[in-house]
């Protein structure tokens, strides 16, 4: 379709026209790099506007005691709730185009403003992916990685060196400091995590990329000498053994530089129960794009708008933290 520079009526009737079909098509894409889902249980259930929800944390108090039929005190279990609220927020991205360049990529057969919108649609992949991870500095939100919730566990400093990293020296040649034994004891650990009647073991193991590549390309040893330690660990992990499923595990390279104890910047390793009753990100209003809109003679701007909140972390003993599994990055 040719665009009549003379007809603003026109081109104002062929924007809307071509938004409406690359907005919803560019609002199917999924990035796989930054699959949020994957990672956590992401809730749209609730009203696009609403403000913010209240979650209500619950613990169990009571012991039975030995009791005989005439006795008149009754050992009592008793309930404790406590409410924490979650604020939702909107944040914004869209894109915009004018007529001579729109004209110029329909001449050459560009695919301009599919191009833009998808621009716009990673934009706010990213965001999202960096408010789940890490949360906002400006609003006071942590996040998966760096949650204020959740205390590192201070892993066994018996590496080589005298500390609890796994893996030294440059990506292309690693060294390992603790060995595959050590290794396999160190995740065993952040999965099963504090011991007591509250305890949860984690299934999704996250790593920063030294830790896994250098896990997935080195032997566990003689004992079985057909398995890389990455291997070993999936058949014998202690959530695989105590519940008979498979344990996630992934590598993310926000992790390298998240260690707060041990060695502060190193890389941190993260087990967590990926379970909507345990965590979830709500997501109110997912990211859509608003109606085409001419904000000037020749310029056509799309908004795009979602609304969200920080990661919701109902059971902060879901995850651990092992800090210092690999040093500070070059």
């Amino acid at each position: 379709m040719n665009i009549n520079m003379q007809d603003a009526a026109q081109v104002f009737s062929f924007a809307t026209q071509a938004s409406r079909i690359v907005n919803a098509r560019v609002y199917e894409i999924e990035y796989p790099e930054m699959d949020i889902a994957s990672l956590v249980t992401v809730d749209t259930s609730l009203p696009e506007w609403v403000s913010g929800v209240d979650t209500l944390i619950g613990d169990k108090v009571g012991k039975a005691e030995w009791q005989s039929g005439s006795a008149k005190d009754i050992p009592l279990a008793e309930v404790n709730l406590n409410k924490v609220g979650i604020d939702f927020d909107m944040y914004a991205i869209g894109y915009q185009w004018n007529v001579e360049e729109l004209g110029k990529a329909q001449f050459q057969g560009y695919p301009l403003t599919e191009r833009k919108a998808g621009a716009a649609r990673f934009g706010s992949q990213v965001f999202m992916w960096d408010n789940l991870l890490i949360g906002s500095a400006v609003k006071g939100w942590t996040g998966l990685v760096n949650s204020s919730y959740v205390t590192p566990i201070a892993l066994p400093a018996d590496g080589t060196d005298g500390t609890s990293v796994w893996v030294t020296g440059p990506a292309t040649a690693p060294v390992g400091n603790k060995t595959a034994v050590q290794i396999v004891r160190d995740v065993n650990i952040l999965l099963l995590g504090a011991p007591g009647p509250g305890r949860v073991i984690k299934n999704t193991l996250l790593l920063p990329d030294a830790a896994l590549d250098y896990m997935v390309a080195t032997p566990y040893g003689v004992t079985s000498p057909n398995l890389s330690i990455m291997q070993y660990i999936m058949a014998n992990n202690e959530y695989t053994r105590r519940t008979g499923q498979q344990l996630v595990i992934r590598s993310l390279d926000e992790l390298k530089n998240k260690a707060t104890v041990g060695i502060a910047g190193g890389g941190r390793a993260v087990a967590y129960r990926n379970d909507p009753d345990m965590l979830k990100l709500w997501m109110p209003m997912p990211y859509r794009f608003l109606p085409v809109y001419q904000d000037g003679p020749l310029n056509f701007t799309v908004p795009g708008i979602a609304r969200t909140g920080p990661l919701d972390i109902m059971r902060p003993n879901a995850i651990s933290y092992g800090d210092a599994v690999t040093p500070v990055p070059a």
